[in-house]
């Protein structure tokens, strides 16, 4: 390794100047004719986690992690809804995040977990990120809703039930504070609520699918949610929402392979 560039990284490098370091570097070794460099798994991991390291640097608003702590506390400490029930279930994923997935409300294993898409539905929608070439840690997942629904009478179980348009007002103003401490360059509304309460449509998932709408400067896809693929079981709806996938992966320039294009053909 150059000396420069150990003497560099020994005067510990701001995350932009590392990356600038490591470009240098690589060309040399190019133009002395290297064409291989050998990564352990940990660099390798360190590596593809440095734009997460350089958003977080680069944040004017300082940490996102503590900034969304800061609103999950605030819905905490909201006077209670007494049509929704008393476990908080938040988000999970990456707030440096390119891509966010919204849902409508937690069912039964997210409000056992604490945390969304973690049932059934859940791991569809990890299966999708899967096939897109991520990690779902890698996305930001979210609901417009952060309680389960009450079932009022017999004991719930695993009834769930959709949120009111009352219930998803309270809380559109917390996804908001949501959306803009993450910035996600592309937002996928999961089914008919998440759309009605995210873009204010009422008509269907279908009319409102394939093709991108503008919601406050955010990119947002809207698609049918994993659940009612379970139920619906049909290809043709799952091709439709690959299909609004590949489109998304396109806006942001991701590559799409022949295997991922021809998935559903």
């Amino acid at each position: 390794m150059p000396k420069t560039l150990i003497y560099t990284l020994s005067l510990s490098p701001s995350p932009t100047q590392l990356l600038k370091l490591l470009s240098n570097y690589l060309h040399a070794l190019k133009e002395t004719g290297d064409s291989n460099v050998f990564l352990s798994n940990k660099a390798l991991s360190n590596l593809r986690n440095l734009p997460n390291i350089i958003a977080t640097k680069s944040d004017p608003g300082g940490d996102k992690s503590a900034a969304l702590e800061q609103i999950k506390q605030r819905i905490s400490e909201a006077e209670s809804i007494s049509s929704l029930r008393d476990t908080l279930v938040f988000s999970s994923g990456s707030p440096h995040s390119r891509i966010m997935f919204v849902g409508e409300a937690p069912g039964e294993e997210e409000e056992k977990k604490q945390e969304p898409f973690v049932g059934p539905a859940g791991k569809l929608l990890t299966k999708i990120i899967q096939t897109m070439g991520m990690r779902r840690e890698e996305t930001y997942i979210s609901n417009i809703v952060k309680f389960r629904p009450r079932i009022d009478g017999e004991s719930q179980g695993s009834a769930n039930r959709k949120p009111t348009k009352q219930e998803m007002q309270n809380f559109l103003p917390f996804l908001l504070d949501e959306i803009k401490i993450v910035k996600p360059e592309l937002i996928f509304a999961l089914g008919g609520t998440a759309m009605t309460g995210l873009l204010g449509i009422e008509s269907s998932v279908n009319s409102a699918r394939g093709r991108i709408h503008n919601f406050r400067k955010h990119s947002v896809i809207v698609t049918y949610h994993p659940s009612f693929l379970l139920r619906s079981g049909s290809n043709s709806d799952k091709r439709k929402l690959w299909e609004d996938i590949l489109m998304g992966m396109d806006h942001l320039s991701i590559p799409v392979s022949d295997k991922q294009r021809n998935y559903f053909k």
